[in-house]
């Protein structure tokens, strides 16, 4: 409160000052008396009750207007005006009812339907865009735009694609494979394939149902769009495929167009690798990695001819020239790791050239092509070459195992035979004439028509049988054996029955090899056979070297550097025997039991050793069909001579040995 720098009026009951107190007020020195100081103190009790009923005052109107400002009192506004800045609450919130109060229905539901006079259509103002597969559009918001879009015409099928037809709306497009059933000798080749357009890179796989038989260059015609020379590429060079350059009936062919042929650039077969060597792949079914057949294990001689069906069909395709490599050795089956069963007859036939095939397994004990009861496993070849693989045979039914045949050749082999019928059986029956170089001497020219080779393997025959009176194991013209062990088994009771390894051979040699002769057995019935380095078990007293037959006169081949272990006698035909070791087979067996040297031929018997035991005796007989000259040879106990056998004793030698 201001008081303007004056004493207030006062007005009680008491007595008031004079005028020159009032206008002097309290001076230094002045001692007013009780009558002021009664005054003074009722004028400041006066001025305090003063103000404190003006302060209240103020306290009421100031919780007034704090109780309007939380809880406004308003009226609403007659019209919609705008607010203003400085106009009081309730005149602000009596406007802003009246918006509410006038707003619709929509504005609290946010319905369309609340509002009247609805719109009958609404344009953008703005075109919008659209774009599908490379075509565009503007739309506008009129109910009048439209724009079509082209879709498949029909459903899609699993495995198809949507490709455009060059016009109009695109089509399902199936994989781009056809089978082509042109005969072979038609240059032509036509395919239909659904939706196919000829463009530069497309491509195409045909199945050709034959193989190209005609000397004009194929063509391939897909959906009449042209034909085109179908080619494949070496380096720069085009080559055109014709009768001797062909894929195989059956074969599906990968072609891609460069924009002038159809190029060749797969097949599931040996098109296109262009295996001119001839090489075919057979495997089981649990061999990794490529094969070209697979057998399942239960007869799988199918397997084998198709092999075959397949080399001679390439090499016909561009026959070998006479001489040459391919000409003589022809294609090679390689016949992975495995089990093998054949049970019935492969029959190699004949072809452009000659039948000639080499079936090469991944090692002997890793190979094996087993037959049982089997007559026949193959026949009709020129000249077949088994290598690095067992072949067993068991309970071979008469045979020949081995028939109609020029040459036959095993390389690191195990062949196995067992006879176990009754009936007669050959393992191998072979042309018995031969031309060009002859191979007696062991020389290592070209195979000889009629042929036998064992080489580095191991042949082990053994019979059964009580009733048959031979079983032969080779019939030939020429045999050649090197390197390889022999084992002749007859487990016969008959005395009836023989085995003979080489029933007949012409000419040819046994060398280097190990022999095994059990029961009644003989390694060679006939023919000039040199026999040489070689180590000769005859475990019985009637298995032989040659067949025992003392009305044979005939002379055969060399009996040269060979240790024969006998327990009885040696049987040879031979026209000369030299440089041999003649023991006992245990030469610890009973110095009473002689062994007998049969040589019904004349010959030569020199430079040899005879060994008997401390006293026991060697004979050397001629079975009284030739005159033998027996001199210059070693002998342990007695050696002695019988029939026309002329001996000249001052040149044999008794040793201790």
């Amino acid at each position: 409160m201001n008081f303007n720098n004056k004493l207030p009026e006062w007005k009680n009951s008491g007595t008031e000052p004079s005028d020159s107190l009032k206008n002097d007020g309290f001076k230094a020195g002045y001692k007013p008396s009780a009558n002021v100081f009664n005054w003074f103190w009722s004028l400041v009790s006066k001025c305090i009750t003063e103000i404190q009923s003006k302060l209240s005052n103020e306290e009421t109107a100031r919780t007034e207007a704090d109780k309007n400002l939380q809880q406004p009192t308003f009226t609403e506004a007659s019209t919609r005006v705008n607010i203003t800045s400085g106009e009081t609450l309730s005149t602000l919130f009596g406007k802003i009812k009246k918006f509410f109060t006038d707003l619709k229905t929509v504005a609290f539901t946010g319905s369309y339907t609340d509002l009247s006079n609805k719109p009958t259509s609404m344009q953008n103002p703005n075109s919008l865009t659209l774009t599908m597969n490379g075509s565009s559009s503007s739309y506008n918001g009129a109910s009048s735009a439209s724009k079509s879009w082209y879709a498949p015409t029909s459903a899609g099928t699993s495995g198809y694609e949507m490709v455009s037809n060059g016009s109009g709306a695109p089509v399902w497009k199936p994989p781009s494979y056809a089978v082509c059933s042109t005969s072979g000798n038609t240059a032509v080749k036509t395919v239909s394939i659904s939706n196919f357009k000829l463009t530069t890179g497309v491509r195409v796989l045909v199945k050709f149902t034959y193989e190209h038989t005609s000397s004009t260059a194929a063509t391939l015609n897909v959906n009449s769009t042209g034909a085109k020379n179908i080619v494949v590429h070496c380096g720069t060079d085009n080559i055109f495929v014709k009768d001797y350059f062909s894929w195989l009936a059956g074969e599906t062919v990968e072609l891609v167009y460069d924009g002038s042929y159809w190029v060749a650039i797969a097949s599931d077969m040996r098109f296109i690798t262009g295996a001119q060597s001839a090489t075919v792949v057979i495997g089981t079914t649990k061999t990794q990695g490529f094969c070209d057949f697979r057998c399942d294990g239960t007869n799988d001689a199918e397997c084998f001819n198709k092999a075959i069906r397949r080399i001679k069909t390439i090499l016909s395709r561009n026959p070998p020239k006479e001489g040459s490599m391919m000409w003589r050795y022809g294609g090679t089956i390689l016949v992975k790791t495995g089990v093998y069963n054949i049970n019935s007859t492969i029959s190699i036939g004949q072809s452009i050239t000659k039948d000639i095939f080499t079936f090469k397994g991944e090692g002997p004990f890793s190979t094996w092509i087993q037959t049982k009861d089997l007559q026949c496993f193959m026949k009709n070849f020129d000249s077949l070459c088994f290598k690095d693989l067992y072949l067993t045979c068991d309970g071979l039914n008469e045979g020949p195992y081995f028939d109609s045949g020029d040459n036959l050749t095993f390389e690191n082999c195990y062949i196995s035979v067992r006879n176990s019928t009754s009936n007669v059986g050959v393992f191998a029956d072979l042309n018995t004439q031969y031309t060009g170089e002859d191979p007696g001497g062991g020389s290592s020219g070209e195979l000889q028509q009629g042929c036998f080779v064992l080489r580095g393997s191991t042949m082990t025959i053994k019979t059964l049988s009580t009733s048959s009176n031979c079983f032969s194991g080779i019939n030939c013209g020429v045999l050649k054996v090197d390197d390889s062990e022999i084992n002749l088994f007859n487990n016969s009771n008959s005395t009836s029955f023989e085995l003979n390894f080489a029933y007949l051979a012409m000419t040819g040699y046994i060398s280097n090899s190990i022999i095994h002769c059990s029961g009644k057995s003989s390694i060679v019935n006939s023919g000039a056979i040199n026999i040489t380095g070689n180590v000769i078990y005859l475990h019985s007293s009637n298995s032989r070297i040659y067949h025992y037959n003392t009305s044979i006169t005939e002379v055969g081949g060399v009996f040269n550097a060979n240790t024969v272990y006998c327990a009885y006698y040696v049987y040879l035909r031979c026209a000369t025997i030299t440089g041999n070791k003649f023991l006992k087979l245990n030469e610890y067996q009973s110095n009473s039991v002689a062994c007998y040297l049969y040589n019904p031929c004349s010959a030569s018997i020199t430079g040899n050793f005879f060994h008997g035991g401390a006293s026991g005796t060697w004979y050397i007989d001629a079975a009284s069909k030739g005159s033998l000259n027996v001199l210059c040879n070693n002998y342990k106990g007695t050696l002695a001579v019988r029939n026309t056998v002329t001996q000249n004793n001052a040149y044999n030698l008794s040793v201790n040995y």
